[in-house]
């Protein structure tokens, strides 16, 4: 799997950038349509990227009232997809072969296609063969920005709500952006003792995922002293994220024992709800942070490749740990690469999480709980 992916990547820079900018000679630039009645919206894999423009979502929905609104996604996304709240229709789409994909969004009869990734080509490819209009981000010296009738600058000085807000006022005229979702309720959130739980989020996704893991040995430390201060980890993730979480526990020694694990039991479209109602989460650049910040929990990130002020949690009860290593942040699309690259996260110790979590929380024995 890993290797296809790193695949279609190199084909994306290599081979499908230069049918970009052969496509790209002959510019269209037309307007948005007035009445469309079918809009495709291109949203391919990340969890946390469709949580994200969620609210451009809305922002379409809203605009064009009686148009048909089809969210185009893939494997991994598809939970997140059917948590957007404007309902749009959720297309199951393998981006992994263009052919088809092509041939799924022209047969859908669109008139209008939004791509909301930053910087594939083969996205930006699809849109422009597969409606009258569309729609993408354009960043800085790429060629797929020529490719869409109207182009949204893509700016990695930003915050990513703030890239995505861009394209919604495109179709609204509020100033203020905000991610649209809806959550069901949490079945097991009373059996647990929310009160002093804390969600730790191991995991992150996506192809630099080892280079944004906190490592272990840090955890260790980190949930060792939640517990000597009276909090109650809970860890989530997906079933096989257990066999990490298992490892953590036993170096936990006895006091794992009064850890909890969470991986693999709660749908994706209830983990928001046990988000906001615990005292705490404390997560890795991943979709939880997205989720967290969307239902206003209050949650930690934890940054090294990125920067928080680039790709972390923003709401009113999001605090964002940055690592203090000098190359750290060199991420901005999720693709890059660095030589030292797991150095980064080691810098981020314990301590300054730890600092920071207490700065707000406190001991529950003393009772200060995080609540602010």
């Amino acid at each position: 799997m890993a290797r296809s992916i790193e695949l279609m990547r190199w084909l994306d820079r290599s081979l499908l950038r230069l049918a970009a900018q052969s496509l790209s000679l002959v510019n269209r630039h037309r307007c948005l349509p007035v009445s469309p009645q079918r809009i495709g919206i291109i949203q391919p894999n990340a969890i946390g990227d469709t949580l994200i423009g969620s609210g451009v979502v809305r922002a379409i929905a809203e605009h064009y009232t009686d148009a048909k609104v089809l969210v185009f996604h893939g494997p991994n996304n598809a939970a997140a997809v059917q948590m957007i709240a404007s309902r749009p229709e959720a297309v199951f789409c393998r981006f992994s072969r263009p052919g088809p994909a092509l041939r799924l969004l022209r047969g859908a009869r669109l008139d209008l296609v939004v791509d909301l990734t930053p910087w594939p080509n083969l996205t930006a490819i699809l849109a422009r063969l597969s409606a009258p209009c569309c729609v993408g981000f354009a960043p800085q010296d790429a060629a797929r920005g020529r490719l869409f009738d109207i182009a949204v600058d893509h700016r990695g000085d930003r915050h990513e709500l703030d890239n995505v807000a861009a394209m919604a006022r495109l179709f609204s005229g509020h100033e203020d952006y905000r991610m649209d979702i809806s959550i069901e309720n949490c079945q097991v959130a009373g059996y647990l003792p929310l009160d002093r739980l804390v969600i730790c989020h191991l995991s992150a996704g996506g192809s630099r995922a080892a280079d944004k893991a906190w490592p272990l040995d840090y955890w260790v430390v980190f949930c060792r002293s939640l517990i000597e201060a009276g909090y109650v980890p809970a860890f989530t993730g997906v079933a096989n994220d257990q066999i990490v979480i298992d490892q953590l526990r036993s170096r936990l020694g006895v006091s794992g024992e009064t850890t909890i694990s969470l991986c693999g039991k709660i749908p994706f479209a209830e983990l928001g709800d046990l988000l906001r109602r615990a005292c705490a989460v404390v997560s890795v650049d991943t979709s939880i942070l997205h989720l967290a910040s969307a239902v206003d929990a209050m949650v930690f990130g934890l940054h090294g490749p990125t920067r928080s002020w680039r790709w972390g949690a923003r709401s009113t009860r999001a605090v964002g740990l940055d690592s203090p290593h000098p190359d750290a942040g060199y991420i901005s699309y999720g693709i890059e690469e660095h030589p030292r690259a797991a150095e980064i996260m080691r810098a981020l110790t314990p301590e300054i999480v730890l600092e920071a979590v207490y700065a707000i929380g406190g001991p529950v024995s003393h009772a200060h709980r995080i609540t602010a």
